[in-house]
């Protein structure tokens, strides 16, 4: 990339040489006095780098900034001058004395002071315009972290007010089975310490393969049978590809047990859950419904914390690739879907493993 930036000045001080001298020189001799005032140009454009970066472009105007450049540009004119004579007399088997007085008694030593200014200028805005990439990127890169902390954090805070509430339902059905049946309270203690162990993992992420996600539900939906018994009916219509899908932690939960407490908990005949998931291409479709009384439900003492949350997180975790909709709110059920990503095996591709 360096040869290459060097390469157009070396072609027209070639070519410019060959142009402008008084004597029509021969091509060896125009590119040996190119490469010896490009070279040395190049050669002394790594000290300007190494200036510019321990003087980085100041955010306020100042003007020791300019001067101590206007010193530097002039110094390396001075030096590139003196450097580029001395190259060109090694290569071209002349005296440097000689070539220094005949240049410094030429008309054209002034031109070249100029155009040695101009290199510096050159290479010193290319330098400053790296440090400011530079610069753009580091601050886009620490404005990304920035981000993905604030979703952490987010993400975490939502994750630990859900675990509480989900306990707090939990607890409020083991207290609802000690007044009814103490045999059933004792199994559904123990149902809801398997339930716990699994959802308080240290290990466990922001999302989980579908299969563990579906396995606690199975456990929430057995732990809530013991209290309404025959009167929660469920149904299961899960497509084996969803499996290999994964969701956010208590996603699928979360549906079902706004569906069983909202809709099915006051109602002294019950009702049925369906549970549906699917894959269509790329996108998993996670769907619960329920045949409660919908917008006419009485109040459950619930705030919809845990839809909130669901649907905050995916927001968070997926962006507008992901997402919760309710899709029916009428007085005849309750119908919520979400909507993620997913990446799952075709049908042939499950045939195959299986």
């Amino acid at each position: 990339m360096v040869v290459g930036a060097w390469l157009p000045f070396f072609l027209f001080w070639v070519l410019f040489f060959l142009s402008y001298a008084r004597e029509r020189p021969k091509l060896a001799t125009a590119v040996s006095s190119g490469i010896a005032a490009i070279g040395t140009a190049a050669l002394l454009s790594l000290v300007v780098w190494r200036f510019c970066a321990r003087n980085p472009w100041p955010l306020t105007v100042r003007p020791s900034f300019y001067l101590k450049h206007f010193a530097a540009a002039s110094g390396y004119a001075a030096v590139w001058i003196l450097a580029m004579y001395r190259a060109e007399g090694f290569l071209l088997g002349r005296r440097f004395f000689d070539d220094l007085v005949s240049g410094f008694s030429s008309r054209v030593l002034l031109w070249q002071f100029l155009m040695g200014v101009w290199l510096y200028g050159l290479v010193a805005g290319v330098s400053y315009g790296i440090q400011t990439r530079q610069r753009a990127n580091e601050s886009e890169n620490r404005a990304l972290k920035a981000e993905a902390a604030l979703v952490g954090a987010r993400l975490e805070a939502l994750r630990s007010r859900l675990n509480p509430h989900f306990l707090f339902n939990a607890l409020h059905t083991v207290g609802a089975l000690v007044r009814q049946d103490a045999a059933l309270a004792e199994s559904a203690v123990e149902k809801l310490g398997d339930i716990l162990r699994q959802t308080l993992r240290e290990d466990t992420g922001e999302t989980v393969s579908f299969r563990e996600e579906w396995e606690l539900t199975e456990r929430y939906l057995e732990f809530e049978q013991l209290r309404y018994g025959e009167r929660l009916a469920v149904s299961r219509d899960i497509d084996p590809r969803a499996f290999a899908c994964r969701t956010p932690t208590f996603a699928l939960q979360t549906l079902v047990e706004n569906a069983v407490r909202h809709s099915i908990a006051n109602r002294v005949e019950g009702g049925r859950v369906e549970i549906t998931a699917r894959v269509d291409g790329g996108t998993f479709l996670l769907r619960v419904r329920d045949d409660g009384p919908g917008r006419t439900a009485p109040p459950n003492g619930g705030t919809g914390y845990g839809l909130r949350a669901l649907g905050q997180r995916l927001e968070a975790v997926y962006g507008d690739s992901g997402g919760l909709t309710i899709i029916a709110d009428t007085p005849a059920g309750y119908e919520v879907s979400v909507r993620l990503p997913c990446e799952a095996p075709r049908p042939s591709e499950d045939a195959d493993d299986s």
